[in-house]
């Protein structure tokens, strides 16, 4: 009886486990915009995050499309950390799904 309710215990545990992965993607939205700012504090245009790219780039192109100017970019950030000076450092940026 101990050993079973300490296999479900374990089942348990490691199914949580796999919900709370952290999302890999962060969007950053620069809205009524044509280009991406260049300087523009990051963490003040963080938009949501996301486990795939594709899901990121979506969401982007949609906050877009929904604007009142219908004007703004978007990219994506792959694994996204804050540096020292709450600066963000993100391994890679895509602003556009590659073919």
């Amino acid at each position: 009886m101990g050993f079973s309710r300490l296999v479900l215990l374990g089942l348990l545990c490691s199914s949580l486990a796999a919900c709370t992965q952290s999302p890999e993607w962060t969007l950053f939205y620069y809205a009524d915009t044509r280009e991406i700012p260049q300087g523009a504090v990051q963490s003040e245009h963080i938009s949501g995050y996301y486990a795939e790219v594709d899901q990121c780039l979506m969401k982007g192109a949609g906050m877009v499309r929904v604007s009142d100017s219908g004007e703004g970019r978007y990219q994506c950030g792959f694994q996204c950390v804050t540096t020292q000076g709450k600066a963000l450092s993100c391994k890679e940026f895509v602003d556009k799904l590659a073919f």
